[in-house]
């Protein structure tokens, strides 16, 4: 009888196993955190950009977006890497040494920095009709300086290679301190093909002097983008 009954456990433990194995399973369900479909208008909370921002249109939805993703790449000539972490970052090109009477270095000279973002654009809705798009930047000096100079690229995707994005550049005087630039039909296309990691480089052209070199905020006041849409 101990016999039959262990036949049995072993039996149905058998079964169990089978059909489980043999059962459909069943994806777990996840909620994607989308913004809402424009109806009507509204706005988000656009933070310390919100004076920065000249909207389009009265009666459509303004939505900002922070990057996920944001480092300094800092080229030298021998060791160029990745900075992450940072409050600020100075954009532009530095010596090693000053440039003062009986200065003996003679290696390699200096480095560049460029501010490197990305953004989830796919988190906007796919049938937005955009009026505006605005990468928003806080920069802390040399602010006149950097709204003329300053050289923004930008990529769809990561096997793309970077375009530059020349479109209008304001320095709000309603918000000093933050400057935008109109990414419109970047942003559009972006959002239209539900690109999830949108890279944009932002960077200061090399060969000026060091007075020129600009501090951008990165995570003290993050950089964001502004999608007006219908």
């Amino acid at each position: 009888m101990l016999r039959a009954l262990i036949i049995s456990a072993l039996a149905a433990v058998a079964m169990s196993v089978f059909s489980a194995g043999c059962s459909p399973v069943s994806a777990p369900i996840t909620a994607y955190r989308t913004f809402k479909v424009c109806e009507g208008r509204y706005v988000n909370d656009l933070g310390p950009v919100r004076g920065a921002y000249r909207e389009a249109r009265p009666d459509s939805c303004k939505v900002s977006l922070e990057p996920f993703d944001m480092g300094a790449w800092v080229e030298a000539p021998l060791n160029s890497h990745k900075t992450t972490g940072l409050r600020t970052v100075v954009l532009g090109c530095a010596n090693l040494t000053p440039s003062a009477e009986g200065c003996d270095y003679g290696g390699l000279l200096g480095h560049s920095v460029t501010l490197n973002m990305n953004f989830d654009m796919a988190r906007y809705p796919d049938t937005a009709i955009v009026q505006k798009a605005v990468l928003a930047v806080r920069v802390r000096e040399n602010i006149n300086y950097f709204a003329q100079a300053a050289q923004l690229r930008g990529r769809q995707m990561i096997s793309d290679t970077f375009q530059s994005l020349g479109g209008e550049v304001g320095t709000p005087a309603m918000q000093p301190g933050w400057v935008t630039f109109d990414v419109t039909e970047f942003a559009a296309r972006a959002i239209n093909e539900r690109r999830a990691s949108v890279s944009f480089e932002l960077s200061l052209p090399c060969g000026r002097s060091e007075s020129e070199l600009t501090t951008v905020s990165v995570l003290e006041a993050q950089p964001r983008i502004i999608v007006e849409y219908k």
